[in-house]
């Protein structure tokens, strides 16, 4: 394996990452124990679990899990794994229920994860309820409505580990007085390239007009002015906002909004009456940062919320091996929307972000073009990171925030901590105002 992972030559302002570390099975296994065991994981939100006893399958960091209401209330994740032989405890991706049951052999769980029936238990020396007792539980812990995991015994608590970028889902939660939801489905879908890719695309402002062109220029050929493209915007690349970071590998680009592409009126009414609200429970300055900006945001390791004005994705990104990634994402919406601002989010969304939308083909195609391209590794080891390094502010279309998740990965991978490149700001100048019921 190569050493080192990670160049970050201050003096010359130079950041290069091993493309060995997208193709190496070695270097993936040790990710799987290294960065997804000790991370917390972003597991599910709480709108998705509204009675008791209802319940998501998902796999979180490789892991398959029911993520649960039980019977008293309490937000639960469980392994959903048999103790007896190993198979699923269930099969169905959503639904409501007090008791899993395995359908291999039958043995039967309670939502709070208690073994309470063994066909056949007679036939046992010992007891199999007073052997295994309960299935082993992640700890579980939440910050304003979003449910993470984690893995290890000895991680910092949650909101530790969130610190000052808490902030940017504070911005995404009081978008309106009554919080967010998720709405029903979502999209999965996997692509033949190394999942870093697309955490580095997530928050990538410098790809935006070339591999997206076609939905920018649709956008200014109907007359609107496209997020992250401003008025001084010349040679096809987001010169407005900024990328910042937020300690521990989470980072984000904030960009101006620039409105609502192809509302109509009562949309952009719609929406003005929330940003309304806001400023009367919050003040004017935080209103501007929940409303006017745009954000793009990686949540270290693999946990990415996209939040535009025309609508809001969660994204989850799961290695299934050095070239092949499972992607999830859930579309997010402030609660009490009017019906016709609900269908303009939801269309925007498909349109943008969906599997056959206008941007996420554009983005699979780019990030397995570069796998292909790493077959040349031998003779091109090294991948350029370096774009704005040294500016005391990065732009939104430079790298800053890609650069602050590797040093995240390379300090978790190699133990080598790298310091910040910058000081820690509030983007735009935005004082961190602590909302009401934070």
């Amino acid at each position: 394996m190569p050493e080192p992972f990670v160049i970050d030559n201050r003096e010359d302002s130079l950041f290069q990452v091993h493309r060995e570390v997208f193709t190496s099975p070695e270097i993936f296994e040790r990710e799987r124990e290294l960065i997804f065991g000790p991370a917390w994981l972003y597991a599910g939100h709480e709108s998705e679990l509204p009675r008791r006893n209802d319940f998501r399958t998902r796999d979180v960091g490789g892991r398959p899990v029911i993520f649960t209401r039980d019977r008293h209330g309490e937000v639960r994740v469980l392994l959903n794994t048999c103790l007896h032989r190993g198979a699923s405890l269930c099969r169905h991706p959503a639904g409501n229920a007090k008791i899993f049951t395995c359908f291999y052999h039958g043995w039967a769980y309670r939502n709070s994860g208690e073994l309470v029936n063994v066909p056949s238990v007679e036939d046992y020396a010992g007891a199999p309820t007073d052997v295994y007792r309960t299935l082993p539980a992640p700890r579980v812990e939440s910050y304003r409505g979003f449910y993470f995991v984690n893995f290890s015994g000895d991680a910092p608590d949650l909101r530790t580990w969130l610190g000052t970028s808490a902030y940017l889902l504070d911005l995404a939660v009081d978008q309106s007085e009554d919080g967010i939801e998720i709405l029903p489905g979502t999209h999965s879908y996997t692509l033949q390239a190394n999942w870093k890719l697309l955490v580095e695309n997530s928050v990538d402002g410098y790809h935006a007009k070339s591999v997206h062109h076609t939905y920018f220029e649709m956008m200014m050929e109907l007359g609107q002015t496209p997020p992250m493209l401003g008025d001084s915007d010349t040679n096809g690349v987001p010169p407005a906002g900024l990328g910042t970071e937020f300690g521990n590998g989470h980072a984000t680009l904030m960009y101006p909004g620039n409105g609502l592409p192809l509302a109509n009126e009562a949309v952009t009414h719609n929406l003005a009456a929330l940003r309304s609200r806001a400023v009367e429970r919050f003040g004017e300055s935080y209103a501007t940062a929940v409303f006017d900006l745009a954000r793009n945001t990686i949540f270290f390791p693999n946990f990415v919320l996209i939040d535009l004005n025309f609508g809001m994705i969660l994204r989850t990104i799961t290695p299934l091996g050095p070239d092949r990634t499972q992607v999830s994402s859930w579309q997010l919406t402030p609660r009490g929307l009017d019906e016709e601002s609900l269908r303009y989010r939801i269309d925007n969304a498909l349109t943008f972000w969906g599997p056959a939308g206008l941007a996420t083909p554009d983005d699979v195609e780019a990030l397995e073009q570069a796998q292909r391209g790493f077959g040349a590794r031998r003779e091109m080891p090294w991948s350029d990171i370096s774009k704005g390094m040294g500016k005391a502010r990065p732009a939104a279309n430079d790298e800053l925030q890609m650069r602050a998740w590797w040093r995240q990965w390379n300090a978790v991978m190699t133990g080598e901590p790298l310091p910040r490149e910058v000081e820690e700001f509030i983007p735009f100048d935005v004082p961190v105002q602590q909302p009401q019921g934070a």
